[in-house]
C-alpha cells in the first residue's frame, strides 16, 4: 500500500488488544481466551521491549499522561484506553530495577489493576493527581524524562498542550527541563515485535499472499466479464472465511488511480491488473501487492516492455530487501531501490519504498523513504532495528499505450539480527492470466 499518513491511530494502537484465537472468535469462551492472550502479549511487550528501549535511547523515565476525549494513542499499550480523569503511567529505570507505576482516579482503577502490568497502582480522589504525581517523580528523580511529543510520528504525539502545561505546573520548571520527546522510545517499543507476534504476522502474510494469487487466476477472473469489484468481492469473501478482516482493498486495472476504490471496470485482454491488499488476522495487519497481465488471444507471454517493467521492479524490491539490516536507515534502503529503477531509465516513484507494518497497515518505525523533509521529516533517517516488520514496495510507474501504469510488487519482511527474513513466498514471475477462448 502506498505510504501515507495514517488517520486511524486510535485503531492502530488498539490493534494489540484485538488478538483473536482462530476457530474460537465470536464465542464467549473464544472472546475470553483472546482477551487473555492479548493482555499477556501486552505485558510481555512492556516487560521485554520497553526496558530495552529506555536503556538504548538513554531515558530514565517514560511518562504517558492522558485523559478522556484527548486520550494518548498509546493508551491501549499501557492499559490507559478506558481512563476518564487525568491518569499517569510511569515506566522507570532505577537502581532497584524496572518500575511500573500507574496513578489514576478511584473509578478508573479496576481495568488498570486487571491489566497486571503495574507494580503499583495509586488511586486518587478529590485531591487530584497532582500531589501523587509530584511525589512519585520526586522519588524516582529521573535525569531524562520521555514525554509523548513528536513532530513526525503521529502515534508518538499524544501529549495534549494543556496536559503538558499541567505537567510543568505540577512538577515545576526544573523537572520539566528534563523532558525530551519520547519518539525514540515509541519507535523502538511500538515498532518491534516479540517472537509470537512475528509468528502471527507470518501467518497473516502467508494468507494474504495466497488470497491474492487466487484472485489473480482464471478461477476468479474471466477476461471480458469480470470487474475490479468482482475481484474485490472475492478478496473480502476469502478473508472472512479465514476469520480475518479487511483494512483496505485496491484493485486497479489499467492506468494509475492511487488509493481509489475498486470500480466496475471490466478486465480485458491486454490489461495489467494490480492488487494492493492486506488483512488483519489475530490482531496483526499485512500489506502485499501483486501484479498480473491478461494475455491477448494468441499471446503466450507479455509484451516486451511489460516484461522489462516487471523484471526491473523485481530487481528493485530484491535490492531493497537484501540491504535491510539493523543500523541501516530507511533513507538508505529507498536510495538503493530508487537507483535500480532510474538506472533502467524509469522515473522514481512519488512516495517511499516501504513502511512499517504490525498492529496496522501503517505502523510505527523507520520509513523507507527519500529525504523529503516537508513530507517525511525525520522518519526516513531512523535506523532499522531487529524485530521490526516492514512492507517493501518500490513501485514502478511508466507509460504504456498512452497511459501511466503501475507494476506493483510489495512484500512483507522482518528484520533479524544480521539481515532480513521474508514473511511469505516471493513472487518470482509476473502472473499471467490466459486469454478467453
Amino acid at each position: 500500500m502506498l505510504p501515507r499518513i495514517p488517520s486511524r491511530w486510535l485503531l492502530l494502537a488498539c490493534g494489540v488488544l484485538l488478538v483473536s484465537l482462530e476457530g474460537l472468535a465470536g464465542t464467549p469462551a473464544g472472546d475470553a481466551a483472546a482477551s487473555a492472550e492479548a493482555k499477556a502479549i501486552r505485558r510481555r511487550r512492556i516487560d521485554v521491549l520497553l526496558p530495552q528501549a529506555l536503556a538504548e535511547h538513554g531515558f530514565d523515565l517514560w511518562l504517558v499522561f492522558t485523559r478522556e476525549a484527548a486520550r494518548d494513542p498509546l493508551g491501549p499499550d499501557v492499559a490507559g484506553d478506558q481512563v476518564v480523569a487525568r491518569a499517569a503511567f510511569l515506566f522507570a529505570r532505577t537502581a532497584e530495577g524496572f518500575r511500573k507505576i500507574a496513578i489514576v482516579a478511584s473509578y478508573d482503577v479496576t481495568p488498570v489493576k486487571e491489566s497486571s502490568i503495574y507494580d503499583e497502582v495509586i488511586s486518587y480522589r478529590g485531591e487530584g493527581i497532582k500531589p501523587h504525581l509530584k511525589k512519585v517523580v520526586s522519588e524516582l528523580n529521573p535525569k531524562r524524562i520521555g514525554v509523548n511529543v513528536s513532530r513526525d510520528i503521529p502515534v508518538g504525539d499524544g501529549l495534549a498542550v494543556g496536559m503538558r502545561d499541567y505537567l510543568v505546573e505540577t512538577l515545576g520548571p526544573e523537572v520539566a527541563a528534563r523532558f525530551a520527546p519520547a519518539q525514540p522510545i515509541v519507535v523502538s517499543f511500538r515498532g518491534r515485535r516479540l517472537p509470537e507476534e512475528v509468528a502471527r504476522l507470518r501467518e497473516a502474510a502467508g494468507y494474504t499472499d495466497k488470497i491474492i494469487r487466487e484472485a489473480l487466476s482464471p478461477a476468479v477472473i474471466t477476461p471480458g466479464k469480470s470487474t475490479e469489484n468482482d475481484v474485490a468481492d472475492y478478496l473480502r469473501r476469502r478473508t472472512a472465511e479465514l476469520g480475518a478482516t479487511v483494512p483496505f482493498i485496491s484493485v486497479v486495472v489499467g492506468p494509475v488511480r492511487g488509493h481509489a476504490d475498486p470500480s466496475d471496470r471490466v478486465i480485458q485482454p491486454g490489461d495489467v491488473v494490480r492488487i494492493d491488499f492486506g488483512i488483519t488476522h489475530r490482531g496483526y495487519s499485512t500489506d502485499v501487492q501483486r501484479t498480473a497481465y491478461v494475455l491477448r488471444p494468441g499471446e503466450t507471454e507479455p509484451p516486451a516492455e511489460i516484461q522489462k517493467m516487471w523484471d526491473t521492479c523485481r530487481r528493485a524490491t530484491d535490492a531493497a530487501i537484501e540491504a535491510m539490516k539493523p543500523g541501516v536507515t530507511g533513507n538508505a534502503i529507498d536510495t538503493i531501490a530508487r537507483k535500480v529503477l532510474t538506472d533502467a531509465g524509469y522515473e522514481g516513484y512519488p512516495h517511499a519504498a516501504g513502511h512499517p507494518i504490525g498492529f496496522d497497515v501503517h505502523d510505527v518505525g523507520p520509513l523507507l523513504g527519500p529525504d523529503w523533509p516537508e513530507r517525511y521529516g525525520s522518519t526516513v533517517h531512523l535506523k532499522l532495528e531487529k524485530d521490526q516488520t516492514f512492507a517493501v514496495e518500490p513501485i514502478l510507474y511508466a507509460p504504456f499505450n498512452g497511459e501511466e501504469i503501475n507494476i506493483g510488487l510489495e512484500e512483507d519482511v522482518v528484520i533479524t539480527a544480521d539481515g532480513v527474513e521474508r514473511l511469505h513466498a516471493r513472487q518470482d514471475a509476473l502472473i499471467l492470466i490466459p486469454a478467453p477462448r
